[in-house]
């Protein structure tokens, strides 16, 4: 059973209502993004579409740790498929054409429950891009793969990995590395170099503990979920730009000896900065000027 966050009493809405009676199809989308709600699509993209939008798109949306966020009554007219919203009923999952595995039975839950619902057979759930006059790669997955998988009520597998814990190797670990030192995480031993070890399962605690994560030291889909929520609304610890404990007692030390200039101590450095630095450290113990 997934959570579930109903939010219909406080999503923009038309006055107009239609008949459930009148939901002939179920309609399954993806956002195009790896991150987002209900509220930063409809902040960033549909309220510009105002007033002719008077809704969002989607009746729900599968967030990528399984939460299901209920934005609409099926009552209400939506907009997810221009010319066809008058009998659809619309499913979305955050992604860009790759979804986790808690995301994929959480759509297999909440499309079987529409099925019954408003009486729909398996042929009418349907793809964004398999309705007549739609020119889209939404919703960036095979439907004929998906509606096997409704039908044998047996949930896809998720084409991203929705675990990540010690052990684990290769370019997903490598990203988590990356994106947990974007946020402020301390890998100052290893960095980024695709092996789970025991320095990165640390930095994982340590996010989840500042989060209110279960400290498991295991990067599941909720805490790859606030990582990319956290990546998204400017980095967290990274956007007060002050320097990490571990690292302070050297950035103090490399401002007082004037080889940094004391701003900004998370902002990434590049090759030619570096080269810099290294120059004037040179300058410096040779007591040159």
């Amino acid at each position: 059973m997934p959570d579930i966050e109903d939010i219909r009493n406080t999503t923009p809405k038309r006055s107009h209502r239609r008949e459930e009676s009148s939901i002939r199809m179920i309609v399954r989308h993806h956002s195009a993004s790896q991150t987002g709600d209900f509220w930063s699509f409809w902040n960033n993209t549909w309220s510009k579409f105002t007033p002719s939008w008077q809704t969002g798109g989607y009746h729900e949306i599968i967030l990528r740790d399984g939460t299901v966020q209920v934005c609409y009554r099926p009552t209400m007219v939506t907009n997810g498929v221009a010319n066809h919203n008058s009998y659809t009923y619309h499913i979305c999952l955050v992604g860009n054409g790759s979804f986790t595995d808690v995301q994929e039975e959480s759509w297999t839950e909440r499309a079987k429950r529409a099925m019954e619902k408003f009486n729909i057979p398996i042929e009418h759930v349907l793809g964004h891009n398999e309705l007549p006059g739609t020119m889209t790669a939404c919703p960036g997955i095979n439907m004929n793969d998906v509606r096997t998988a409704l039908n044998n009520n047996r949930p896809l597998s998720g084409s991203t990995s929705s675990l990540l814990q010690r052990g684990d190797q290769g370019n997903s670990v490598k990203q988590l590395q990356e994106h947990l030192i974007q946020v402020g995480e301390n890998l100052s031993v290893y960095g980024a170099d695709g092996d789970y070890g025991s320095e990165t399962e640390s930095a994982v605690i340590s996010f989840q503990r500042k989060h209110k994560l279960k400290t498991d030291g295991i990067a599941g889909p909720r805490t790859l979920a606030k990582l990319e929520e956290v990546l998204s609304n400017g980095g967290g610890e990274m956007s007060n730009n002050k320097p990490h404990s571990s690292h302070e007692k050297a950035w103090n030390w490399a401002e007082k000896e004037g080889l940094m200039n004391g701003e900004r101590p998370k902002d990434a450095l590049t090759r030619e900065q570096l080269a810099t630095v290294l120059y004037r450290y040179h300058q410096a113990v040779k007591g040159e000027k």
